[in-house]
């Protein structure tokens, strides 16, 4: 992307509703928001533009900033009616939606999210990803080793951290019941 496109981004951000800062339909599913969302944020994540210079770094982190908003939001059910409303009357960034989402509660993730949700690194997702997948094959010691490697992309990640406890649980509960077994 070039400093234009980054230009045009900033002079549309203004007029552009939270859908279509993603390009999705009001009606999307939380599965299409979410690859949305990783699509947006593999072009404008801040860490991916070190290199730029810092107007442009500046750029790139507002109009990062305005899609983490606009996720958000979209990702809330709650939320997300109520920006449609506000939607339907015409107001593309309702100030009220803007001041819930940016206190402490709500910068918490639902607790049915996925794990892959609330990493901050693009690269941890994989690992984050072939780590759930071991749990749900019933190998936790792999899944560790998997996490170790997204921990380490994704540092002090509370998420992260708070799974590792479990996954060590989870491999002291399965070195208990093996165990048992060879008696």
């Amino acid at each position: 992307m070039d400093g234009g496109a980054i230009r045009d981004w900033l002079a549309a951000l203004e007029h552009l509703s939270y859908y279509d800062i993603f390009r999705l339909a009001p009606h999307a599913s939380h599965d299409e928001l979410r690859l949305a969302f990783h699509s947006f944020a593999d072009t404008f994540h801040p860490d991916g533009h070190q290199w730029r210079h810092p107007s442009e770094q500046a750029a790139i982190g507002y109009i990062f900033k305005r899609g983490t908003e606009a996720y958000r939001v979209l990702s809330d059910p709650a939320l997300r009616a109520r920006y449609n409303e506000a939607l339907a009357n015409g107001i593309l960034r309702p100030e009220s939606l803007v001041v819930a989402t940016s206190g402490s509660g709500s910068l918490t993730p639902p607790a049915n999210q996925r794990l892959v949700d609330k990493v901050r690194s693009p690269g941890a997702r994989p690992f984050v990803l072939r780590a759930e997948e071991l749990v749900k094959k019933g190998d936790p010691k792999q899944a560790k080793i998997q996490l170790v490697m997204a921990m380490h992309m994704d540092p002090k990640n509370a998420a992260l951290e708070a799974f590792a406890k479990e996954l060590d649980d989870a491999i002291k509960a399965k070195s208990a019941d093996d165990k048992s077994w060879k008696k």
